[in-house]
């Protein structure tokens, strides 16, 4: 019987090989990643090489176990490492300086032949300057937000929040909302790296999410149904459930992250305005609304991380601190 040489080309057997002989930097990007396979496979890169990890959060897929947030402790241990977030990532993408493995593997046990009954799973080897992946890498990270510390404390406060009853109850697959034609043309295929939300009572979110469009004006249907089909919030969860699944995402969307990073020191209304103008260069982007609409967002759907005080009839608005959030 001919010999399949499989075992030698499982991916997770790719995979370190790869990272072992980077000398410069290793880029992993998988929307599942869980701990255990992660610090397999950082322990085969070298100390001095730089480390950039994309993944996603969302709070399902956290609860259920497919992913871990605790990959984020171990890159912050190991020095020399960062973790990014993309919400609609679904591509599996590694790359140790110029050589890169692209297919189906997650960095899990199961999708790496490191588990009793593993996946069929495939890694194709390119090179870094093939033109089917020259673009992907910078465009995954200007849609992507680097975390901290308190992100990852944040995701596991909501992640506490949200029981597994609760999902396997009510979670069904399919999302809530579809996009405008003009979006269509732009955010369903290319994520836009400055979304920011549009519906101005974030209250009314859930509202559309749950089918009472009847209680919305038509721009506020509108609008809701562009954020939520931004967001691809799974159907069916009830609202302290939903509320907490979008302050998650919010975190993760890069503009908004931007914004949350600025705000660890307090800022003035104007500043923030200023911040949020720099970045979205777009015909007739209002600077004032988007601020004022993101600011009710926050407020509301991360109601334990922002403060609103009006000192001198000016608005500041800012992280709050450790004890402040008690």
């Amino acid at each position: 019987m001919q010999e399949t040489g499989f075992p030698d080309t499982a991916p997770g057997t790719q995979l370190i090989k790869l990272c072992a002989q980077s000398s410069t930097e290793v880029v992993l990007c998988a929307p599942f990643i869980k701990v255990d396979a992660l610090s397999r496979v950082v322990e085969s890169i070298p100390s001095q090489v730089v480390l950039r990890c994309i993944t996603r959060w969302r709070p399902d897929e956290i609860v259920i176990g497919v992913s871990d947030l605790d990959v984020w402790p171990l890159l912050k241990e190991r020095g020399n490492s960062s973790l990014w977030l993309c919400a609609n990532l679904h591509a599996k993408y590694y790359r140790s300086d110029d050589h890169c493995l692209v297919g189906s593997a997650n960095i899990t046990a199961a999708a790496l032949g490191w588990a009793a009954q593993p996946n069929l799973e495939l890694l194709a080897t390119l090179p870094f300057d093939d033109s089917a992946v020259t673009g992907f890498e910078p465009h995954v990270f200007a849609v992507s937000a680097e975390i901290d510390n308190s992100i990852y404390e944040q995701m596991i406060e909501i992640v506490e929040a949200i029981s597994v009853q609760v999902w396997q109850a009510t979670c069904q697959p399919e999302p809530i909302g579809t996009l405008d034609a003009h979006q269509q043309c732009g955010s369903l295929f290319q994520p836009d790296p400055y979304w920011l939300p549009s519906l101005r009572n974030p209250e009314e979110l859930f509202l559309a999410y749950a089918g009472e469009t009847d209680r919305l004006s038509s721009a506020s249907q509108e609008a809701a149904n562009n954020d939520l089909a931004v967001l691809a919030i799974p159907a069916g969860l009830p609202r302290g459930t939903f509320e907490a699944y979008v302050g998650a995402l919010l975190l993760q969307q890069p503009a908004v992250r931007k914004v949350d990073a600025f705000v660890a020191t307090p800022q003035r209304f104007g500043a923030v305005r200023d911040a949020i103008a720099s970045m979205v260069e777009r015909p007739g982007f209002d600077a004032d609304r988007a601020w004022q609409t993101l600011m009710r967002w926050l407020r509301y759907f991360l109601p334990d991380r922002y403060s609103l005080t009006v000192p001198h009839h000016s608005e500041v608005f800012g992280r709050m601190t450790e004890d402040e959030g008690k």
